[in-house]
């Protein structure tokens, strides 16, 4: 149906080095310590430590916040040591013989859940999020900007953590409520770490950059108007997709301070962490989208939908349900955005609002082998499967809930 150079011009989509530069730049933090230094240093902090339900509350807040700039899956790796660290301290404290304790599922739990609900505040949060803003922008013609994205993932953020915290508060309350000489043991962990490596500082470096630049355009354009040249300019010379790969670039350039003298990222790095899988079947995923839309499918989807007489007030619970629960089984997204996002345009939904809203649900909470997230926290070995799955169903009802929820009442100001 299509002639070979029509077909590899579809293959040559921006998401690709998209997600290698974001996936990449979480590497470089994970490896040169400064996800595990900004860890420690909030738990340390004083007031902390010493009771079950703020330091449980304070880890969640902490992996979120570390999953808005860093992939899901790579927060939980990165997290899931000092989560368990914490549990052997705290078995060791009270005398616990049980080798699979409420406070050991806790940890593991918020360490997954919280990894989800931080990757709904940005772009940058979940690799496939950049999935929904390229088929926005092929459907649409709409790029979206990094605080359009937050205005509704940052309180789709903030709900999740409160409602996730609460579900596993009540369903495997810790039987450890205080934690003796819990602030002076993560006060030791931090005092370990020593000062800013030289390293860490560079890193450090090159991830404001990465945020300048995301932010830079709506700066531009909020502090001297969208008409102003020079605001007119950042947003044609730093659309969305530049950023991750030029920081990518600027990770391979600058110099470690180690005595190899290497970059700090290498090419050895990028083989071995690079997402290869996930870029190529993102990057297949979008060409298919892309040759549907060509040949009238999406438009096909758009109007069978609105056939079912389905309104634009129900229509978000639709689209949610059907991701939140199928990709416990399948990965979908660009198949979801191919149908719902025409819908959206088709029944008057804000068509962004939905994109957002599919990338928001395309993590499976259930089962531990819905995804690479699932699975790293399952690993863990604090929570058996019968309890996984049963949680899951229920943070999986509530996730959708909240979430379709959020879109509607957020939809005007995307």
């Amino acid at each position: 149906v299509m002639n070979i150079a029509d077909t590899m011009r579809l293959y040559g989509q921006p998401i690709f080095f998209w997600i290698m530069g974001t996936v990449l730049m979480g590497y470089a933090i994970e490896k040169h310590g400064l996800a595990q230094r900004f860890a420690i240093a909030f738990l340390a902090m004083r007031g902390i430590g010493g009771k079950t339900h703020r330091l449980m509350f304070a880890y969640m807040f902490v992996v979120g916040v570390i999953s808005m700039f860093v992939s899901d899956a790579a927060t939980v790796a990165m997290t899931i040591p000092i989560g368990m660290s914490l549990v052997s301290h705290a078995k060791k404290l009270v005398g616990a013989r049980a080798e699979k304790t409420n406070f050991g599922a806790f940890v593991t739990l918020g360490t997954f859940y919280a990894s989800v609900a931080g990757g709904t505040a940005t772009i940058m949060g979940v690799p496939h999020n950049a999935i929904s803003v390229s088929l926005l922008e092929q459907f649409t013609g709409r790029q979206l900007g990094f605080f359009e994205w937050m205005r509704v993932g940052a309180p789709v953020f903030l709900t999740l953590l409160v409602a996730f915290y609460g579900i596993l508060w009540v369903l495997v309350r810790p039987e450890i409520r205080d934690i003796p000489s819990g602030e002076a043991y993560l006060r030791a962990e931090r005092e370990k770490l020593g000062g800013l490596r030289v390293n860490e500082r560079r890193v450090m470096f090159a991830f404001a950059m990465m945020v300048l630049l995301f932010t830079l355009p709506t700066l531009a354009a909020l502090v001297l108007g969208p008409e102003h040249p020079a605001a007119a300019w950042a947003a044609r010379a730093l659309p969305v997709w530049v950023v991750p790969p030029a920081m990518m670039f600027l990770l391979f350039t600058i110099r470690s301070s180690d005595h190899t003298g290497a970059a700090l990222l290498t090419w050895r790095d990028a083989e071995l962490h690079g997402p290869w899988n996930s870029m190529f079947l993102v990057g297949g995923a979008v060409a298919m989208t892309d040759a549907l839309t060509q040949f009238g499918f999406v438009e096909l989807m758009g109007g069978v939908i609105k056939g079912l007489g389905i309104g634009s007030t129900v229509l978000p619970y639709v689209a949610a349900s059907v991701v939140g629960v199928s990709t416990n089984f399948i990965s979908g997204t660009a198949l979801y955005c191919s149908v719902f996002i025409p819908a959206a345009v088709q029944i008057g939904f804000n068509p962004a609002s939905m994109a957002i809203l599919i990338a928001h649900l395309a993590v499976g909470l259930i089962f531990p082998w819905a995804g690479a997230t699932a699975a790293t926290a399952f690993a863990g070995g604090e929570v058996d499967l019968p309890r996984m799955i049963k949680i899951g169903v229920l943070t999986t009802a509530i996730f959708i809930l909240i979430v379709a929820t959020i879109h509607i009442a957020m939809a005007p100001f995307v």
